[in-house]
């Protein structure tokens, strides 16, 4: 170092004023010793951490020579304003510079008569107005500040589930309340050390300084528990609800922003594994959510560009063998690889809006084939999401396409998953009745597979039914699916609905199914789908046939294989 970089160095060092220069991605590279006391960290321990998260409120990118910003500075009792500006070094690197303005920012808000209000602003810079819990700032800096001190501990996430419910039925002044009980519950059992705040809506963390993972997830247990055990809407008939947790332990050498996402991960986790539960961060979850987003990525492009097809499975009389309609199967046929099945694309949809859009072509689709295939026995059923139970507007696209193509109604019926409806029942109802009173035929799909099925029957204007394909696997075995099997028919009939048996396999179901009074199912041994404009470009597509089975599919294949 050559004698004027040591004489600046020295100015620096013992300058009242606070210095870092960073890195473009604001990383400490060097700090003098004021700007170190106000990190709370030794100089060594500020570098490589993160400006911005240890000194809250700083500007991330150069100020260009305009004032700089003005924050609250507070280290244990005392409290500073400070004037923090930030200039680009040659080389590309930034230099901090933090001046203390306290004495002009107190006189400032004593001349605008804001003087009594002290208080209630230096609150407000790093703690959550609702519940008087630390904010997203306050909590990020204490992150950022165990992981430059060297230390280990973990990182919990927690989240209400269903919050939003909370705030449709009872209000948001209820769900201010739930937040605020919530808030007293999680900081009276935590113990010292243990930081806990709101990031936001209904998202809680906790820094768990020194906590090893087994540790970590028995806290985040303790209140998982505590929560469920209290109504947190308050009275006797307070609502009970429950949390998801996510962990990510941390380390020194992580960023806060590496551990705030892993633990992020985790919380997703749990969320997707049916809520109420706590999951600890892996590596397996980065892979799930990268494949998740870029699935999502190939969907809208299969939207914008055509990627997508669908294939029409038979629905077919047993006592004729004819075919009576098609149930209209979604697949993404975009030629890119890996190649995705519905079970791989569909949850993924179904966990986004993209599902909206998804079904609306469908239905869009199916009506168009009908509208260029006019033929009164081509009859299609088309699958509605949960999600799009909840579109208000969905019932009324839908009628209309239809109105406006002068298609019958009654030749597209809409299959419902019977966990979809039960699970949003009001919505359910509302389309049934909606597409029902128009003409279309509505169809409880997976019937028998939630709790209270007959239960929901007289609450949901639907025409048929569809038996969930796990009472047809064994049917033909004697067991208890039989009886089950039979029961559905007898109440069906009584109440005038059609029933549908799907998953037939084996010629032996079709005549257990046919003893017990089925007359419609669907199944390999009875169909398999095939592309819809296979099924269209055939010239008696209108009229009634016979589907090919799986075992004829089989010997054709093999005689092709012979002649090849």
């Amino acid at each position: 170092m050559s004698d004027d970089s040591a004489s600046v160095g020295e100015v620096l060092a013992a300058s009242d004023v606070a210095f870092a220069v960073t890195d473009q991605r604001c990383r400490v590279k060097w700090v003098n010793p004021r700007m170190a006391e106000l990190f709370g960290l030794s100089a060594e321990q500020s570098v490589g951490r993160s400006l911005p998260a240890l000194l809250a409120g700083a500007p991330e990118a150069p100020t260009n020579g305009l004032p700089g910003v003005v924050v609250s500075w507070r280290g244990g009792q005392e409290h500073r304003w400070l004037e923090i500006s930030c200039a680009v070094l040659s080389g590309a690197d930034l230099l901090f510079r933090a001046t203390d303005v306290t004495r002009w920012r107190d006189q400032e808000l004593r001349g605008a008569k804001l003087g009594h209000r002290h208080e209630d602003l230096l609150r407000m810079v790093e703690e959550d107005p609702l519940t008087g819990l630390p904010n997203r700032r306050a909590l990020t800096r204490e992150l950022e500040r165990q992981l430059a001190l060297g230390g280990h501990g973990a990182l919990l996430l927690l989240d209400l589930d269903n919050f939003k419910d909370i705030n449709d039925l009872r209000g948001h002044p209820a769900g201010d309340r739930v937040m605020c009980t919530l808030a007293n519950l999680l900081r009276d059992r935590l113990t010292d050390g243990q930081v806990v705040g709101r990031l936001g809506g209904d998202e809680f963390a906790v820094v768990l300084p020194g906590a090893d993972e087994r540790e970590a997830v028995a806290v985040a247990d303790r209140l998982r528990t505590a929560v469920a055990a209290i109504p947190l809407s308050g009275g006797a008939g307070g609502t009970r609800t429950t949390i998801s947790a996510g962990v990510a332990r941390f380390e020194t050498g992580e960023s806060w922003q590496a551990i705030l996402a892993n633990a992020d991960l985790a919380l997703y986790a749990s969320k997707a594994a049916g809520r109420n539960r706590v999951t600890v961060y892996e590596q397996g979850h980065y892979t799930d959510t990268a494949l998740r987003v870029s699935v999502l990525d190939r969907l809208r492009a299969a939207l914008q560009d055509g990627g997508f097809a669908l294939h029409a499975m038979p629905m077919v009389k047993l006592t004729s063998g004819r075919v009576v309609g098609h149930e209209l199967l979604l697949r993404l046929e975009d030629n890119k690889h890996p190649r995705l099945g519905p079970g791989e694309f569909l949850p993924a949809a179904e966990r986004s809006d993209l599902v909206l859009d998804i079904d609306r072509w469908v239905a869009g689709t199916a009506i168009d084939a009908l509208v260029e295939h006019p033929y009164p026995g081509l009859r299609f059923n088309v699958n509605v999401s949960g999600r799009t139970l909840e579109d208000e507007d969905f019932g009324d696209f839908v009628l209309d396409r239809i109105a406006a193509a002068g298609v019958a109604p009654g030749r597209l019926g809409f299959e419902i998953t019977e966990t979809a409806a039960v699970t949003n029942l009001d919505a359910a109802r509302s389309l049934a009745q909606q597409l029902r009173a128009s003409g279309c035929r509505i169809t409880l799909d997976d019937f028998g597979s939630g709790f209270g099925s007959f239960v929901h029957l007289k609450q949901l204007p639907i025409t048929g039914l569809k038996i969930d394909g796990e009472f047809v696997h064994g049917i033909d075995y004697g067991s208890r699916d039989t009886v089950l099997v039979s029961g559905i028919v007898d109440i069906a009939r009584g109440l005038g609905l059609s029933v549908v048996a799907e998953w037939v396999e084996r010629p032996t179901q079709v005549q257990a199914l046919s003893r017990l009074g089925v007359r419609v199912a669907q199944g390999f041994h009875l169909g398999r789908p095939e592309p819809l404009n296979a099924l269209l470009a055939r010239p008696n597509v209108g009229l009634p046939q016979r589907p090919q089975s799986m075992e004829e599919a089989a010997e054709q294949n093999r005689a092709r294989a012979e002649n090849a």
